[in-house]
């Protein structure tokens, strides 16, 4: 009977595959050859398991409400970023000056509303419709007497702001005793009230010192949200020890938790899920923290090691998509296609003197069935950088932002660049650049590859990078699709770039106090595009 089957011509196959459920096309695929080429070639059965990845159906029609929408949504966006576009402007508005000093490092964007911290106030702005919702807080009304205001928080699915403050030292003189290091409160996003589903307006986020003396706690990165979740990394400047401010907003709960390692002040990370942490510590380890579901305790699982031939003083920068888990109170701006993590990228921008790359990693080395012991793990380089990485030369002016498996990169030229080319940085004398998409996702590679109706992609590989590097040679041999808008947009003042599922958007500001420019750009498949660079 198998072999009958396996006989059978490929499109048949397809056709009967097609008839199974994803999890039996999925353990079908793992278990033969010839149906796994057989799905791989099949654009239908992509899409199938495309939307089995993210959750939405076990059955074999298809046959959920919600399916066919979520179908068509994503035929729709399989045609947006296949081949070069021009750039059509959706919306375009000039926000308040951002005061005294330039905060452009500040500004941020999800589910299309944008804000910005700037010195004395805070910015949202709602760039989805016509009739545009801003508001303007000055900070001063989200800082409590002697509290410094370390951050700001905004989550437009759960029309919420959380404000982190403290102080800036602490005198410790009874060791071993809980002192209060954050304050943070809850705010609606689009007016100022207490935040009505949070048990209390604020909570006191409280840490135990060893030793009695004056310390100094610094947060690192942002604070990161998903649903109810609320994730603070911090360290001692003293002892530059790392410990997490689990919280829980909706329950009124926090702990404290240390994660036993050093380098505080070297670290970055990302929340990845509710329950999942990713920090990327000085010397370029990756390592994967699970927070239990009842305190939020930590537990190492995995530590990705690196390939270094010698310790480099770098920084890094990481680029992931947003979170959408939580309980939406605005379900109007959720996206119709929210990619699952195994259709997702992190982006790490590795910064140092003599070699700045962009590691893109394929982010399902920290999904949930990666982790199989209880006991942390180290995992080195040659079972996991290889399968799962793209290495590309960088330089620091070239802007990065990331949605599911798709970059958006600003490059000075229209054209991809070759294998293993460094493109320089951009000058003062430059009147223009270029937004590129490049798209890694392997189900999306697949689909354009057997699909002859949909416009004939250009598929390229990294390559070899530099040999010089503290890396040693990096060879990246996984294909990638890239994409180019061949409008140019002018480069003076140019300060932020947002990727998100159906768009783009800009911003530029001219000078310190000038007003910022807002611009938000769809893409068009035509011959004739609007230069947007007037």
């Amino acid at each position: 009977m198998a072999v009958g089957f396996l006989s059978l011509p490929a499109e048949l196959i397809c056709h009967i595959l097609f008839l199974l459920t994803p999890r039996d096309i999925c353990h079908c695929a793992t278990t033969c050859k010839t149906v796994c080429d057989a799905a791989r070639n099949s654009v239908d059965i992509q899409y199938k398991l495309e939307l089995y990845a993210q959750g939405f159906t076990e059955t074999a029609t298809l046959d959920s409400v919600d399916v066919p929408t979520k179908m068509s949504s994503l035929k729709k966006l399989a045609s947006l970023w296949r081949s070069d576009f021009y750039a059509k402007t959706v919306f375009e508005e000039v926000a308040a000056g951002t005061d005294d000093e330039d905060f452009s490092e500040r500004q941020y964007m999800k589910c299309g509303f944008w804000w910005m911290w700037a010195q004395r106030n805070l910015f949202v702005r709602d760039c989805n419709a016509s009739i545009t919702l801003s508001r303007k807080w000055p900070t001063h009304n989200f800082s409590a007497e002697h509290q410094f205001l370390r951050s700001i928080i905004v989550d437009p699915l759960q029309d919420l702001v959380i404000t982190v403050s403290s102080q800036i030292s602490f005198v410790v003189i009874d060791a071993g005793q809980n002192h209060h290091v954050f304050l943070v409160e809850f705010w609606l996003a689009l007016s100022q009230p207490p935040y009505p589903d949070s048990p209390c307006a604020s909570l006191e986020c409280k840490h135990a010192f060893d030793v009695p003396g004056r310390y100094v706690v610094d947060i690192v990165d942002e604070p990161a949200i998903c649903g109810d979740r609320v994730v603070i990394l911090y360290y001692i400047h003293q002892t530059q020890d790392l410990f997490i401010q689990v919280i829980d907003w909706r329950k009124g709960q926090t702990e404290s938790h240390p994660l036993h390692q050093p380098g505080g002040r070297e670290a970055t990370f990302r929340l990845v899920d509710r329950q999942t942490i990713v920090i990327i510590s000085g010397e370029g380890l990756l390592i994967l923290y699970t927070l239990q579901e009842l305190d939020g305790s930590p537990q190492r699982r995995i530590t990705y090691l690196p390939r270094l031939k010698h310790y480099s003083s770098q920084s890094y920068v990481i680029r992931t998509t947003p979170s959408f888990h939580s309980t939406a109170a605005r379900l109007d701006l959720m996206p119709g296609y929210v990619p699952p993590l195994e259709s997702q990228i992190m982006v790490i921008e590795m910064f140092s003197e003599a070699w700045p790359v962009i590691l893109v990693i394929d982010m399902v080395i920290f999904s949930q069935q990666v982790i199989q012991s209880q006991a942390s793990v180290e995992i080195p380089w040659s079972d996991w950088g290889p399968q799962h990485t793209y290495c590309f030369p960088h330089h620091q002016s070239h802007l990065i932002s990331v949605f599911g498996s798709k970059m958006a990169y600003a490059l000075p030229c229209a054209h991809t660049p070759e294998p293993g080319e460094r493109i320089e940085g951009f000058s003062t004398n430059q009147d223009h650049f270029y937004v590129h998409i490049w798209d890694f996702n392997k189900r999306v590679i697949a689909r354009v590859a057997n699909n002859s109706s949909l416009p004939v992609p250009v598929i390229r590989k990294p390559g070899q990078v530099a040999q010089s590097s503290v890396f040693g040679g990096v060879i990246s041999n996984h294909p990638y699709i890239a994409t180019v808008c061949r409008t140019p947009f002018k480069m003076h003042g140019f300060d932020k770039l947002f990727l998100e599922q159906d768009r783009f958007t800009l911003t530029w500001s001219q000078q310190r106090r000038s007003p910022l420019n807002i611009q938000v750009v769809f893409p068009v498949q035509t011959e004739v595009g609007t230069d947007l660079a007037d």
